[in-house]
């Protein structure tokens, strides 16, 4: 399962970038990131049999998924190849717009091919999960002791979903679909089970300055696998939370 949540957080960084980087850089590092990646698909299906579990529906769905983002991302690639070639192309002052538009494209194509490999990612980590739950008895578990706007913040951030922003001199989370507040975000940093990269995702709406994704601990990733597969997949957020909060000046604010 860890190695599931590992892949989408792989996945959730591959998109940043190229989200950020100039079309240039972009094609010469995503390529090669794709390469990784679809390496890491290859890698986590092997994973997911060798897993000593019955292989169900579920589990052989989530290994077809994943498989399914194998090929996917190898379309991407071949886009990202594409895009280079097209950069180390000789290219006239005539040609050289019409080209920079080929080469963006190239890239925006790659980036949809991939867009939604996180969620699928955590999807399939569920499913194994699940299945593992079923061969062992219940048990307390360290995550127990997690209210459930913690549980929703570490889901959402494991779909890569959240991302902290600034405006007017204050901080706001952002997540898409989930409701994560801030104050949650930062008492599960102070947890050390998530952390924040600054400048490092794109704006939610493609305007304005570069924020700041949350992202999974190897601690986060244990206590998501805790939870996973368990009951309701984003429990409704409570009122009060059993970790400490961290008082801060910033107001939270949800998009």
């Amino acid at each position: 399962m860890v190695r599931l949540l590992a892949l989408a957080d792989q996945f959730t960084q591959h998109n940043d970038q190229l989200a950020r980087l100039q079309p240039a850089y972009a094609a010469m590092w995503g390529h090669t990131s794709a390469q990784v990646l679809v390496s890491a698909c290859l890698e986590a299906v092997q994973a997911i049999v060798d897993e000593p579990m019955d292989a169900g529906v579920t589990v052989t769905e989530a290994t077809v998924r994943i498989k399914h983002l194998a090929v996917l991302t190898g379309q991407a690639v071949r886009h990202l190849a594409e895009a280079k070639a097209q950069l180390s192309a000789p290219a006239s002052p005539s040609d050289r717009p019409s080209r920079g538009g080929e080469v963006a494209h190239e890239i925006h194509l790659a980036r949809e091919l991939t867009l939604l490999a996180p969620a699928a990612a955590l999807e399939s980590a569920r499913a194994v999960a699940s299945a593992i739950h079923r061969r062992q008895p219940a048990t307390a578990t360290g995550s127990d002791a997690l209210a459930a706007a913690e549980r929703t913040a570490l889901h959402a951030t494991a779909r890569g979903h959240v991302v902290i922003g600034r405006r007017g001199g204050h901080e706001y989370a952002h997540s898409r679909g989930d409701s994560v507040h801030l104050g949650t975000l930062r008492a599960l940093e102070q947890a050390g089970l998530v952390a924040v990269q600054p400048g490092s995702a794109p704006p939610p709406f493609g305007e304005g300055h570069p924020h700041d994704r949350v992202r999974l601990t190897p601690g986060g990733a244990m206590a998501v696998t805790a939870f996973l597969g368990r009951g309701a997949r984003t429990p409704a957020p409570p009122t009060t939370s059993v970790l400490p909060a961290r008082t801060t000046a910033a107001p939270a604010r949800t998009r």
